[in-house]
């Protein structure tokens, strides 16, 4: 079992990694993010005593309007603050806006998606589709300033990261 304190820890430490993830030259976010916030929303299911399988989680992500949706509207934001910086700032403010965008985006949609799901294992699963999207949204705007405060930990992960161990959390099976 886990307690509150420790589902903090690793929901932080999921939105630290995927935050990092998104600062590699050759980015594995696009292919690691969802599947390692998957992997943090069965274990905090789990820490609640629900026995949960990939189509619960799927279904959890896709009611709280997280997945490719999320993932395209990120796309589009990166794209627009890229564009708005590379205008001013030439080709190098292009990339360090692109970059920096996905960055915040990867820390507070992970972040906000582990505290959404303590929310709603914690409850009974009892939230309706209006109320887990707006939880989700009000918890964005927390998890953006937070992203603030773990910058120095989301760069050092960067620095350490190692592809093959990424790769092995994503394909390892939820248990």
């Amino acid at each position: 079992t886990m307690t509150a304190a420790d589902m903090d820890r690793m929901i932080v430490n999921y939105a630290i990694l995927n935050g990092a993830l998104e600062l590699l030259p050759d980015s594995l976010a696009s292919m690691a993010i969802i599947p390692l916030q998957m992997k943090m929303v069965y274990r905090i299911g789990q820490a609640h005593g629900y026995d949960l399988d990939r189509g619960h989680v799927k279904d959890f992500l896709a009611t709280a309007g997280v997945g490719l949706t999320g993932q395209y509207l990120e796309q589009f934001g990166r794209k627009l603050v890229g564009g708005l910086l590379g205008s001013v700032l030439g080709g190098l403010g292009r990339g360090v806006g692109s970059v920096g965008t996905r960055m915040a985006m990867s820390f507070a949609t992970t972040y906000a998606l582990g505290q959404l799901a303590v929310r709603y294992y914690g409850a009974g699963r009892q939230m309706s589709t209006a109320l887990l999207r707006q939880t989700y949204q009000d918890l964005l705007v927390s998890a953006k300033q937070l992203q603030q405060q773990a910058l120095p930990q989301i760069q050092q992960q960067a620095q350490t990261l190692d592809a093959g161990k990424v790769l092995e959390m994503v394909r390892k099976p939820l248990e």
